[in-house]
Protein backbone atom coordinates (compact mmCIF):
# COMPACT_ATOMS: atom_id res chain seq x y z
CA UNK A 1 0.00 0.00 0.00
CA UNK A 2 1.13 3.58 -0.64
CA UNK A 3 0.85 4.59 2.86
CA UNK A 4 -0.62 3.46 6.40
CA UNK A 5 -4.06 3.21 7.30
CA UNK A 6 -4.44 2.36 10.99
CA UNK A 7 -6.39 -1.37 11.80
CA UNK A 8 -7.92 -1.91 14.78
CA UNK A 9 -7.34 -5.55 14.19
CA UNK A 10 -5.77 -6.31 17.12
CA UNK A 11 -2.79 -9.48 16.01
CA UNK A 12 -0.83 -9.28 19.11
CA UNK A 13 -3.93 -9.25 21.38
CA UNK A 14 -5.30 -12.51 20.08
CA UNK A 15 -1.92 -14.35 19.28
CA UNK A 16 -1.90 -14.34 22.88
CA UNK A 17 -4.44 -16.48 23.53
CA UNK A 18 -4.50 -18.30 19.92
CA UNK A 19 -3.07 -22.06 19.05
CA UNK A 20 0.81 -22.45 17.89
CA UNK A 21 -0.60 -21.77 14.10
CA UNK A 22 -3.03 -18.39 13.35
CA UNK A 23 -4.98 -18.81 10.46
CA UNK A 24 -5.46 -15.47 9.07
CA UNK A 25 -8.19 -15.27 6.49
CA UNK A 26 -9.47 -12.53 4.39
CA UNK A 27 -10.43 -11.91 0.62
CA UNK A 28 -7.61 -10.61 -1.61
CA UNK A 29 -6.29 -6.79 -1.33
CA UNK A 30 -7.85 -6.64 2.32
CA UNK A 31 -4.44 -5.92 4.10
CA UNK A 32 -3.57 -9.28 5.82
CA UNK A 33 -0.08 -9.39 4.93
CA UNK A 34 0.47 -5.20 5.54
CA UNK A 35 -1.34 -5.76 9.61
CA UNK A 36 1.47 -8.49 9.63
CA UNK A 37 4.51 -7.18 8.15
CA UNK A 38 3.20 -3.97 11.10
CA UNK A 39 3.15 -6.16 14.10
CA UNK A 40 7.53 -6.31 13.63
CA UNK A 41 7.45 -9.51 15.87
CA UNK A 42 7.38 -11.90 13.42
CA UNK A 43 9.43 -12.36 9.88
CA UNK A 44 7.21 -12.55 7.07
CA UNK A 45 8.09 -15.48 4.02
CA UNK A 46 6.52 -14.63 0.76
CA UNK A 47 4.99 -17.52 -0.84
CA UNK A 48 4.17 -15.45 -3.61
CA UNK A 49 7.81 -15.49 -4.82
CA UNK A 50 8.87 -17.87 -7.47
CA UNK A 51 12.09 -18.53 -6.27
CA UNK A 52 11.30 -18.79 -2.19
CA UNK A 53 8.48 -21.01 -3.02
CA UNK A 54 10.24 -23.60 -5.46
CA UNK A 55 12.65 -23.97 -2.25
CA UNK A 56 10.17 -24.38 0.31
CA UNK A 57 8.04 -27.19 -1.69
CA UNK A 58 11.27 -28.60 -2.56
CA UNK A 59 12.46 -29.58 1.02
CA UNK A 60 10.12 -28.20 3.28
CA UNK A 61 12.65 -28.85 6.56
CA UNK A 62 15.41 -27.34 5.12
CA UNK A 63 13.43 -24.47 4.07
CA UNK A 64 11.51 -23.69 7.84
CA UNK A 65 15.48 -24.59 9.67
CA UNK A 66 16.65 -21.40 7.81
CA UNK A 67 13.94 -19.32 9.50
CA UNK A 68 13.39 -18.09 12.66
CA UNK A 69 10.43 -19.62 15.20
CA UNK A 70 8.47 -16.43 14.95
CA UNK A 71 7.28 -16.59 11.01
CA UNK A 72 4.82 -15.53 8.82
CA UNK A 73 3.81 -17.21 5.82
CA UNK A 74 2.08 -15.20 3.46
CA UNK A 75 0.10 -17.46 0.60
CA UNK A 76 1.12 -20.39 2.23
CA UNK A 77 -1.49 -22.22 0.46
CA UNK A 78 0.91 -22.21 -2.70
CA UNK A 79 3.33 -24.25 -1.12
CA UNK A 80 0.85 -27.04 0.12
CA UNK A 81 3.66 -29.47 1.19
CA UNK A 82 4.70 -26.86 4.26
CA UNK A 83 1.46 -27.40 6.16
CA UNK A 84 3.02 -31.47 7.23
CA UNK A 85 6.41 -29.75 8.02
CA UNK A 86 4.10 -27.27 10.43
CA UNK A 87 1.97 -29.97 12.20
CA UNK A 88 5.48 -32.12 12.83
CA UNK A 89 6.94 -29.51 14.43
CA UNK A 90 4.15 -28.18 16.34
CA UNK A 91 3.66 -31.81 17.87
CA UNK A 92 7.61 -32.21 18.05
CA UNK A 93 6.77 -29.09 20.44
CA UNK A 94 4.43 -30.72 22.44
CA UNK A 95 6.43 -33.99 23.16
CA UNK A 96 8.74 -32.05 24.97
CA UNK A 97 6.55 -30.02 26.40
CA UNK A 98 5.19 -32.76 28.37
CA UNK A 99 8.33 -34.27 28.51
CA UNK A 100 9.74 -32.05 30.50
CA UNK A 101 12.87 -32.08 28.56
CA UNK A 102 14.41 -28.64 27.58
CA UNK A 103 13.75 -27.65 23.93
CA UNK A 104 16.40 -27.69 21.23
CA UNK A 105 14.53 -24.61 19.91
CA UNK A 106 12.49 -22.25 20.49
CA UNK A 107 8.48 -23.39 19.74
CA UNK A 108 7.23 -22.27 16.54
CA UNK A 109 5.05 -19.01 16.08
CA UNK A 110 3.50 -18.94 13.22
CA UNK A 111 1.29 -16.91 11.26
CA UNK A 112 -0.43 -18.02 8.04
CA UNK A 113 -1.73 -16.26 5.36
CA UNK A 114 -4.30 -17.09 2.42
CA UNK A 115 -6.80 -15.04 -0.07
CA UNK A 116 -8.43 -18.60 -1.55
CA UNK A 117 -9.65 -19.91 1.55
CA UNK A 118 -11.04 -23.27 -0.46
CA UNK A 119 -7.10 -23.93 -0.88
CA UNK A 120 -6.09 -22.80 2.81
CA UNK A 121 -8.75 -24.84 4.67
CA UNK A 122 -8.29 -27.98 2.41
CA UNK A 123 -4.63 -27.69 3.49
CA UNK A 124 -5.37 -27.25 7.36
CA UNK A 125 -8.17 -28.94 7.84
CA UNK A 126 -5.94 -32.39 6.48
CA UNK A 127 -2.74 -30.97 8.42
CA UNK A 128 -3.35 -29.00 11.22
CA UNK A 129 -6.17 -29.88 12.78
CA UNK A 130 -6.30 -28.88 16.66
CA UNK A 131 -3.09 -26.94 16.09
CA UNK A 132 -4.63 -24.05 14.12
CA UNK A 133 -6.62 -20.65 15.22
CA UNK A 134 -8.35 -18.77 12.66
CA UNK A 135 -8.87 -15.34 12.44
CA UNK A 136 -10.68 -13.32 9.75
CA UNK A 137 -9.63 -9.84 8.00
CA UNK A 138 -11.84 -7.75 6.23
CA UNK A 139 -11.78 -4.34 4.13
CA UNK A 140 -11.23 -1.12 6.56
CA UNK A 141 -14.50 -0.25 8.72
CA UNK A 142 -15.54 3.23 8.99
CA UNK A 143 -14.35 3.48 12.59
CA UNK A 144 -10.65 3.33 11.08
CA UNK A 145 -11.28 5.65 8.26
CA UNK A 146 -13.04 8.39 10.38
CA UNK A 147 -13.05 11.53 8.24
CA UNK A 148 -12.26 9.90 4.96
CA UNK A 149 -15.19 7.94 4.86
CA UNK A 150 -18.27 9.44 2.81
CA UNK A 151 -21.50 7.57 1.84
CA UNK A 152 -20.69 7.72 -1.96
CA UNK A 153 -17.22 6.73 -1.44
CA UNK A 154 -17.99 4.10 0.76
CA UNK A 155 -20.59 2.61 -1.62
CA UNK A 156 -18.93 3.43 -4.66
CA UNK A 157 -15.12 2.50 -3.59
CA UNK A 158 -15.79 0.54 -0.62
CA UNK A 159 -12.87 0.14 2.06
CA UNK A 160 -10.18 -1.47 -0.08
CA UNK A 161 -6.94 -0.30 1.67
CA UNK A 162 -5.45 0.17 -2.13
CA UNK A 163 -8.11 2.91 -3.21
CA UNK A 164 -8.29 4.45 0.01
CA UNK A 165 -4.63 5.50 -0.24
CA UNK A 166 -4.59 5.80 -4.09
CA UNK A 167 -7.42 8.04 -4.55
CA UNK A 168 -6.29 8.22 -8.27
CA UNK A 169 -7.38 4.53 -9.00
CA UNK A 170 -10.75 4.15 -11.22
CA UNK A 171 -12.20 2.33 -8.58
CA UNK A 172 -14.91 1.07 -10.82
CA UNK A 173 -11.82 -0.75 -13.02
CA UNK A 174 -10.20 -1.97 -10.02
CA UNK A 175 -13.44 -3.55 -8.73
CA UNK A 176 -13.89 -5.35 -12.27
CA UNK A 177 -10.35 -6.79 -11.75
CA UNK A 178 -10.78 -7.81 -7.93
CA UNK A 179 -14.51 -9.92 -9.29
CA UNK A 180 -12.95 -11.03 -12.29
CA UNK A 181 -9.56 -12.66 -10.78
CA UNK A 182 -10.56 -13.23 -7.40
CA UNK A 183 -13.91 -14.30 -7.23
CA UNK A 184 -14.85 -15.57 -11.23
CA UNK A 185 -11.39 -17.59 -11.40
CA UNK A 186 -9.38 -17.90 -8.27
CA UNK A 187 -12.77 -19.32 -5.97
CA UNK A 188 -14.30 -20.50 -9.16
CA UNK A 189 -11.05 -23.03 -10.09
CA UNK A 190 -10.00 -24.01 -6.27
CA UNK A 191 -13.48 -25.22 -5.93
CA UNK A 192 -13.61 -27.22 -9.07
CA UNK A 193 -16.93 -24.84 -10.25
CA UNK A 194 -17.84 -26.19 -14.49
CA UNK A 195 -20.32 -23.98 -14.57
CA UNK A 196 -18.93 -20.23 -14.49
CA UNK A 197 -21.78 -18.37 -16.51
CA UNK A 198 -24.36 -19.82 -14.24
CA UNK A 199 -21.61 -19.16 -10.77
CA UNK A 200 -21.22 -15.95 -12.45
CA UNK A 201 -24.87 -14.73 -12.73
CA UNK A 202 -25.49 -16.47 -8.88
CA UNK A 203 -23.36 -13.50 -8.00
CA UNK A 204 -24.94 -10.80 -9.78
CA UNK A 205 -28.45 -12.04 -9.01
CA UNK A 206 -27.32 -12.22 -5.10
CA UNK A 207 -25.52 -8.57 -5.32
CA UNK A 208 -29.25 -7.58 -6.57
CA UNK A 209 -31.22 -8.94 -3.60
CA UNK A 210 -28.56 -7.76 -0.87
CA UNK A 211 -30.32 -7.34 2.20
CA UNK A 212 -33.58 -9.04 1.16
CA UNK A 213 -34.74 -12.43 2.57
CA UNK A 214 -32.82 -15.35 0.48
CA UNK A 215 -35.29 -17.21 -1.94
CA UNK A 216 -32.86 -19.71 -3.33
CA UNK A 217 -34.98 -21.67 -5.57
CA UNK A 218 -35.73 -18.65 -7.51
CA UNK A 219 -32.37 -17.46 -7.87
CA UNK A 220 -31.43 -21.70 -8.35
CA UNK A 221 -34.29 -21.46 -11.35
CA UNK A 222 -33.10 -18.32 -13.30
CA UNK A 223 -29.67 -19.81 -12.91
CA UNK A 224 -30.76 -23.30 -14.23
CA UNK A 225 -29.12 -25.08 -11.54
CA UNK A 226 -29.97 -27.03 -8.63
CA UNK A 227 -31.17 -25.19 -5.50
CA UNK A 228 -28.51 -26.94 -3.22
CA UNK A 229 -25.87 -25.64 -6.01
CA UNK A 230 -26.85 -22.72 -5.26
CA UNK A 231 -26.68 -23.22 -1.76
CA UNK A 232 -23.37 -24.42 -1.97
CA UNK A 233 -22.02 -21.24 -4.10
CA UNK A 234 -23.31 -18.78 -1.72
CA UNK A 235 -20.96 -20.91 1.54
CA UNK A 236 -18.39 -20.77 -0.50
CA UNK A 237 -18.56 -17.06 -1.24
CA UNK A 238 -19.10 -16.71 2.48
CA UNK A 239 -16.35 -18.81 3.41
CA UNK A 240 -14.15 -17.14 1.14
CA UNK A 241 -14.80 -13.41 2.95
CA UNK A 242 -17.30 -11.99 0.30
CA UNK A 243 -20.45 -12.57 1.69
CA UNK A 244 -21.64 -12.50 5.33
CA UNK A 245 -25.26 -14.73 6.27
CA UNK A 246 -27.58 -13.07 8.36
CA UNK A 247 -29.76 -15.67 10.01
CA UNK A 248 -32.89 -15.03 11.50
CA UNK A 249 -33.49 -14.84 15.21
CA UNK A 250 -35.84 -17.94 16.28
CA UNK A 251 -35.88 -19.41 19.82
CA UNK A 252 -34.41 -22.89 18.62
CA UNK A 253 -32.16 -23.63 16.40
CA UNK A 254 -34.50 -26.22 14.40
CA UNK A 255 -36.45 -22.86 13.81
CA UNK A 256 -33.94 -20.52 12.94
CA UNK A 257 -32.38 -22.98 10.52
CA UNK A 258 -35.51 -23.19 8.12
CA UNK A 259 -36.27 -19.61 7.85
CA UNK A 260 -34.71 -17.41 4.99
CA UNK A 261 -31.18 -15.45 6.08
CA UNK A 262 -30.29 -12.66 4.72
CA UNK A 263 -26.84 -11.86 2.56
CA UNK A 264 -24.96 -8.96 2.36
CA UNK A 265 -20.93 -8.30 0.66
CA UNK A 266 -18.90 -7.97 3.82
CA UNK A 267 -17.39 -4.73 1.68
CA UNK A 268 -20.81 -3.35 -0.02
CA UNK A 269 -18.77 -1.76 -3.19
CA UNK A 270 -18.79 -5.27 -4.91
CA UNK A 271 -22.11 -4.97 -4.42
CA UNK A 272 -22.34 -1.31 -6.00
CA UNK A 273 -20.08 -2.38 -8.89
CA UNK A 274 -22.06 -5.90 -9.52
CA UNK A 275 -25.57 -3.55 -9.69
CA UNK A 276 -23.52 -1.49 -12.34
CA UNK A 277 -23.57 1.81 -10.22
CA UNK A 278 -21.01 4.26 -11.46
CA UNK A 279 -21.97 7.27 -9.99
CA UNK A 280 -23.62 8.35 -6.59
CA UNK A 281 -26.69 10.54 -7.65
CA UNK A 282 -28.35 7.87 -9.33
CA UNK A 283 -27.60 5.31 -6.68
CA UNK A 284 -28.84 7.27 -3.34
CA UNK A 285 -31.64 8.04 -5.13
CA UNK A 286 -32.47 4.37 -6.62
CA UNK A 287 -35.01 1.89 -4.48
CA UNK A 288 -31.74 -0.26 -3.73
CA UNK A 289 -29.99 2.45 -2.17
CA UNK A 290 -31.49 1.67 1.73
CA UNK A 291 -31.13 -2.15 1.14
CA UNK A 292 -27.40 -1.12 0.66
CA UNK A 293 -26.79 1.15 3.38
CA UNK A 294 -28.24 -1.16 5.25
CA UNK A 295 -25.28 -3.55 4.28
CA UNK A 296 -22.42 -1.03 4.99
CA UNK A 297 -24.37 -1.18 8.83
CA UNK A 298 -23.76 -4.65 8.95
CA UNK A 299 -20.60 -4.79 7.63
CA UNK A 300 -19.55 -2.21 10.35
CA UNK A 301 -21.29 -3.87 13.38
CA UNK A 302 -19.61 -7.18 12.66
CA UNK A 303 -16.30 -6.14 11.88
CA UNK A 304 -16.18 -4.61 15.39
CA UNK A 305 -16.75 -7.97 16.51
CA UNK A 306 -13.85 -9.61 14.14
CA UNK A 307 -11.56 -7.21 14.70
CA UNK A 308 -11.30 -8.25 18.33
CA UNK A 309 -11.16 -12.01 17.05
CA UNK A 310 -14.61 -12.77 18.44
CA UNK A 311 -17.51 -14.17 16.57
CA UNK A 312 -20.54 -11.33 15.14
CA UNK A 313 -23.57 -12.95 16.58
CA UNK A 314 -26.18 -11.03 14.68
CA UNK A 315 -29.63 -11.54 13.67
CA UNK A 316 -32.14 -9.87 11.56
CA UNK A 317 -36.40 -10.39 12.90
CA UNK A 318 -39.29 -10.45 10.35
CA UNK A 319 -42.97 -10.93 11.94
CA UNK A 320 -45.65 -12.42 10.30
CA UNK A 321 -47.00 -9.45 9.81
CA UNK A 322 -43.81 -8.49 7.99
CA UNK A 323 -42.95 -6.26 10.36
CA UNK A 324 -39.15 -6.06 10.43
CA UNK A 325 -35.96 -5.46 12.58
CA UNK A 326 -33.00 -5.18 10.57
CA UNK A 327 -30.20 -6.29 13.38
CA UNK A 328 -30.18 -7.95 16.15
CA UNK A 329 -26.71 -7.47 18.10
CA UNK A 330 -25.89 -9.57 20.87
CA UNK A 331 -23.79 -9.03 23.33
CA UNK A 332 -21.04 -11.22 25.55
CA UNK A 333 -23.21 -11.15 28.38
CA UNK A 334 -26.41 -12.14 27.03
CA UNK A 335 -28.65 -8.73 26.43
CA UNK A 336 -28.96 -7.62 22.86
CA UNK A 337 -28.78 -4.26 20.94
CA UNK A 338 -31.79 -4.19 18.69
CA UNK A 339 -30.82 -1.64 15.43
CA UNK A 340 -32.58 -0.74 12.92
CA UNK A 341 -30.79 0.82 9.91
CA UNK A 342 -32.85 4.32 8.35
CA UNK A 343 -31.38 7.16 5.72
CA UNK A 344 -34.09 9.12 7.54
CA UNK A 345 -33.86 8.05 10.98
CA UNK A 346 -37.59 10.14 11.29
CA UNK A 347 -38.98 7.27 9.36
CA UNK A 348 -38.04 4.39 12.25
CA UNK A 349 -41.20 2.29 12.76
CA UNK A 350 -42.81 2.39 16.13
CA UNK A 351 -44.13 -0.88 15.57
CA UNK A 352 -41.01 -2.11 15.47
CA UNK A 353 -40.84 -1.66 19.26
CA UNK A 354 -43.87 -3.66 19.82
CA UNK A 355 -42.02 -6.68 17.75
CA UNK A 356 -39.12 -6.52 20.45
CA UNK A 357 -41.05 -6.92 22.84
CA UNK A 358 -42.05 -10.45 21.59
CA UNK A 359 -39.02 -11.86 21.38
CA UNK A 360 -37.88 -12.87 24.90
CA UNK A 361 -34.36 -10.90 24.72
CA UNK A 362 -32.70 -8.76 26.92
CA UNK A 363 -32.84 -6.03 25.09
CA UNK A 364 -30.50 -3.52 26.47
CA UNK A 365 -30.91 -0.61 23.85
CA UNK A 366 -32.39 0.41 20.97
CA UNK A 367 -30.79 2.32 18.01
CA UNK A 368 -31.49 4.04 14.80
CA UNK A 369 -28.07 3.37 12.60
CA UNK A 370 -28.19 6.74 10.36
CA UNK A 371 -25.23 7.97 7.69
CA UNK A 372 -25.82 10.94 8.99
CA UNK A 373 -26.52 13.07 12.38
CA UNK A 374 -30.42 13.55 13.63
CA UNK A 375 -31.67 14.20 17.05
CA UNK A 376 -32.74 10.86 19.03
CA UNK A 377 -36.26 9.70 18.76
CA UNK A 378 -38.37 9.40 21.94
CA UNK A 379 -38.23 5.60 21.28
CA UNK A 380 -34.85 5.19 20.09
CA UNK A 381 -31.33 6.93 20.13
CA UNK A 382 -29.70 7.72 17.21
CA UNK A 383 -26.22 6.73 16.30
CA UNK A 384 -24.09 7.49 13.23
CA UNK A 385 -22.13 5.26 11.12
CA UNK A 386 -18.68 6.63 12.71
CA UNK A 387 -20.00 6.15 15.99
CA UNK A 388 -21.24 2.43 16.32
CA UNK A 389 -17.78 1.06 17.52
CA UNK A 390 -17.85 3.58 19.90
CA UNK A 391 -21.50 2.80 21.48
CA UNK A 392 -20.70 -1.25 21.11
CA UNK A 393 -17.17 -0.77 22.85
CA UNK A 394 -19.48 1.10 25.77
CA UNK A 395 -21.73 -1.64 25.88
CA UNK A 396 -19.48 -4.79 25.16
CA UNK A 397 -16.79 -3.26 28.17
CA UNK A 398 -19.91 -2.72 30.94
CA UNK A 399 -20.44 -6.43 30.06
CA UNK A 400 -17.14 -7.81 31.04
Amino acid sequence: MAAWIPRDFDAAAIAARALPIKVLKGPRQAGKTSVLERLGTHHVVYLDDAAVRIRAIQNPRLFLDSLPERIVLDEAALAPDLFGELKRRVDEDRRGLRSGRPPDRKPLDAWVTGSNQTLLARNVRESLAGRASYFDLNTLSIHELGRNSTLPDMLLRGAWPELQVSPQLDAGRYLNDLISTFIERDIVSAAGIERHVAFTKCLQLTAARVGQLMNYSEIAALCGVELTTVQSWLGLLEANGILRRLQPHATNLNQRLIKSPKFYFEDVSLAVRLQGWTEPQPLLLAPVAGFLIENLAVSEVARFFVNRGLPPRLNHVRSKEKVEVDLLVHLSDGRTVAIEVKTTPEDFDSRQLRLLDTLGLTIVERWVASPTPAPDLATARVVTFDRLWHELNRLESAST
